[in-house]
């Protein structure tokens, strides 16, 4: 299946590979991550694994295997609007250990469990139950009103993750260690580039969204137009597995 793809399509096939297999592997080292910061540990283990499990959804579409089989459309793979509470927690609670979850954060949990929920029921739905309801029924998690939340909540969470890191650093800033210093200028980075990588992906979502919308132009049979979302979303995914790996060798050459 592979040779039928082009150069744009190996590439895409190669960049979504390493991302996945550097973010779910990463992702689970965190999960068993014991000692003052589990919780964020869970969480930014939690964001690796949904990023890089997402990037199945991704190998679908390369290889057409939602048109060979359609029963597979509504796999449960796609985890976009779980990314966004994942890194924000993560964040707060590795910058602010001592703090404890409350009732009201479920509220976060509001819109990615909608999301998963949605996909298990079509998923088992037949063929036909899912014609029958018409393309309007599949907009919410599916279609354009699934891209405005995923833009509109990650963007919102990031910041929100990024105003904690100036807040800490500014608290900081005179009386930190040189350790503390090092953390919060890491988490800044990651931060800053997730943020210009995120310009690029939700840049093609929201581009591909408006000439089919209102120009009715359909960018998809540009050839490499559908390529450049494999790419943006899996640089999006490498950078967050990469800086996973290495918070793990940090980690590990600070407690020798």
């Amino acid at each position: 299946m592979l040779e039928t793809l082009g150069i744009a399509g190996k590439f895409s096939f190669i960049l979504l590979s390493i991302s996945m297999t550097l973010s779910v592997t990463a992702g689970l080292i965190f999960l068993f991550r014991w000692g003052r910061r589990t919780i964020a540990n869970l969480f930014f283990g939690f964001l690796l694994i949904l990023m890089g499990v997402t990037c199945l959804h991704h190998f679908c579409i390369l290889l057409d295997v939602y048109i060979e089989q359609p029963k597979w459309l509504f796999l449960p793979i796609y985890y976009t609007l779980w990314f966004g509470p994942f890194l924000f927690f993560a964040i707060k609670m590795w910058l602010y250990p001592k703090y404890r979850l409350v009732w009201s954060d479920l509220k976060h949990a509001i819109l990615p469990f909608g999301q998963l929920i949605y996909f298990i029921i079509l998923f088992n739905s037949s063929i036909e139950y899912r014609e029958s309801l018409g393309r309007n029924f599949f907009s919410p998690f599916y279609g354009a009103m699934e891209m405005v939340l995923y833009i509109g909540t990650f963007y919102a969470y990031l910041y929100s993750a990024y105003r904690y890191v100036r807040y800490k650093d500014a608290h900081l800033r005179n009386n930190s260690e040189k350790k503390e210093k090092q953390e919060i200028q890491f988490l800044k980075q990651m931060l800053k580039v997730l943020l210009v990588l995120f310009w690029i992906n939700s840049g093609y979502i929201v581009t591909d969204f408006l000439m089919y919308q209102f120009l009715d132009i359909n960018l998809h049979t540009m050839r490499g137009f559908t390529r450049f979302g494999d790419i943006s979303f899996g640089l999006m995914v490498f950078w967050m597995g990469l800086n996973g790996w290495r918070l793990v060798f940090k980690s590990k050459s600070t407690s020798k």
